[in-house]
């Protein structure tokens, strides 16, 4: 019956659907694609014929089906079962896709942070305009601090509530107070936070808001930011303006830095025009 076609041996009808031999013989052993006909070798042969066949499997595969997937809707092919399947399929791409999207909004804010902190002088300062921002806050207490560290489970605990609320896991930062600031007392932070991609219902979500926000960079160690904040209340006096609400510590180079003197803290608060 197969005098009047062409035929393949598994090796060559790999290399023309660009698969591994090992794939062929695979999906004969389970049932899923078997040759057209298998001389008394044990030599697997196919038919270019075939070829429809296979690259509509292939083409289930990279949708991501299973096999047995593939092999249930083989047994029974129809048009309705296919749309069926292929718009769960495609749900599942479009939330790939969503996913690999806020990754990439994730390693571009990476690489916005490390090239800020290639850019930026010790006790640099400056005004810039800031977006409105989602953040989750943990208030602390000088309970649960202890010198210049927060007590480990406090911690934990805001890095798993955060990362259970967002898609990916992110550094955190910490608060401090404008009447703290204006006091010297630097010793006990107001609360933990961590940036969110979207608005959580949870308690501890916060809107940070829109605004001049007054900048500074501190290199090296936390024992320097002190004298930072004294520079940065100077700075705003001195171009018309006032804190208000809190500052925001964060670490913007802890993926990138083996070195302390190298560490780069960015520190920012609200500012408004003095009345």
């Amino acid at each position: 019956m197969f005098q009047n076609s062409i035929l393949f041996t598994a090796g060559q009808f790999a290399r023309l659907h660009h698969l591994n031999k090992r794939t062929l013989h695979y999906y004969d052993d389970i049932g899923l694609f078997s040759p057209a006909y298998k001389g008394k070798n044990g030599y697997r042969y196919y038919t270019y014929q075939q070829s429809a066949e296979l690259e509509s499997i292939l083409a289930l595969r990279e949708l991501n089906m299973s096999i047995g997937e593939i092999k249930e809707y083989l047994n029974r092919p129809t048009a309705s079962r296919f749309i069926s399947l292929s718009d769960k399929k495609i749900g599942e791409i479009e939330d790939t896709i969503r996913n690999l999207e806020s990754l990439k909004k994730v390693l571009k804010k990476k690489q916005e942070m490390l090239r800020l902190c290639m850019e930026v002088e010790d006790g640099q300062m400056d005004l810039v305009e800031c977006e409105e921002e989602y953040l989750f806050i943990t208030p602390l207490s000088s309970e649960v601090q202890q010198g210049e560290f927060v007590d480990m489970s406090t911690l934990l605990e805001h890095l798993q509530t955060t990362w259970d609320l967002s898609k990916y896991k992110t550094s955190c930062g910490s608060i401090l107070s404008e009447e703290k600031i204006r006091r010297g007392e630097f010793e006990i932070y107001d609360g933990l936070y961590t940036q969110m991609e979207h608005p959580a219902e949870a308690d501890g979500y916060y809107r940070k808001p829109a605004g001049t926000y007054l900048r500074g960079f501190c290199k090296g160690s936390w024992d320097k930011l002190p004298e930072l904040y004294h520079r940065m209340l100077a700075f705003a006096d001195e171009h018309g303006c006032r804190i208000t609400g809190y500052a925001y510590e964060i670490g913007l180079n802890e993926i990138a830095v083996s070195d302390m003197e190298e560490y780069v803290t960015q520190v920012t608060i609200l500012t408004l025009p003095k009345p």
